[in-house]
């Protein structure tokens, strides 16, 4: 995370009140800069891999952390993984505040009540909104957007808006490119890179490859 934020940080004149003001703001964050970089350093040092220009506030993880990929500039809120099985999360991805991303569930046929495991994956652009719950062998596509407190049990088409319980469509996302990069949205990495900077005036994240998760089984 510290080099993402000082190769992309915002230069203001020296010694300007603008450069004065940006340098207070990193100070007064600077303790909570250092919480989100433990945060992802911790599930790193389990296994996890997690690009260091995503930034996580809180993430509780049960499995196996090497089960979880993180991509490139990816916001994560309070969320809570069961990893038993792999959960990848591309490129610039948004999860709120309560998500539940659960990779594991019983087979309530079996006599046995057996465990059932399906990986989860997330690609490139996707918004998952908050206490949203993602179940096993669920695909989220391409700029997908899963509305608040959904329960989302199948695969979601790319650009599509899924929201209830089960999740169904309610709409379609009326876009094709983005320009935004989320994990700028927190308050102390903002203090570093400037409010809401564009993903296209910095090219080697605009041309990060693409979540390249292999297709899920057939359902």
């Amino acid at each position: 995370m510290i080099a993402f934020l000082l190769q992309h940080r915002t230069r203001p004149a020296l010694f300007s009140r603008a450069w004065l003001r940006t340098w207070l703001k990193r100070l007064w964050n600077l303790p909570a800069l250092l919480g989100y970089a433990l945060q992802s350093l911790r599930w790193r040092l389990k296994g996890a891999r997690i690009a260091s220009s995503s930034v996580i506030s809180h993430l509780t993880v049960h499995g196996d952390a090497s089960n979880l990929r993180i991509g490139d500039c990816c916001c994560l809120g309070i969320t809570r993984m069961q990893t038993h099985e792999r959960i990848e999360i591309g490129n610039c991805v948004v999860i709120n505040d309560g998500v539940r991303l659960i990779t594991g569930s019983h087979d309530i046929h079996s006599p046995t009540y057996d465990h059932v495991f399906s990986p989860i994956i997330i690609e490139d652009h996707a918004w998952i909104a908050t206490d949203a719950m993602i179940l096993k062998g669920v695909r989220i596509g391409r700029g997908a957007v899963v509305a608040a407190a959904a329960v989302v049990t199948r695969d979601v088409r790319p650009f599509t808006v899924v929201g209830g319980n089960p999740a169904r469509e309610i709409g379609t996302r009326r876009i094709e490119s983005f320009d935004y990069i989320p994990s700028s949205w927190f308050g102390p990495v903002m203090a570093w890179v400037g409010r809401n900077p564009r993903l296209q005036a910095h090219a080697e994240l605009e041309d990060a490859p693409p979540s390249s998760a292999s297709p899920l089984p057939a359902r």
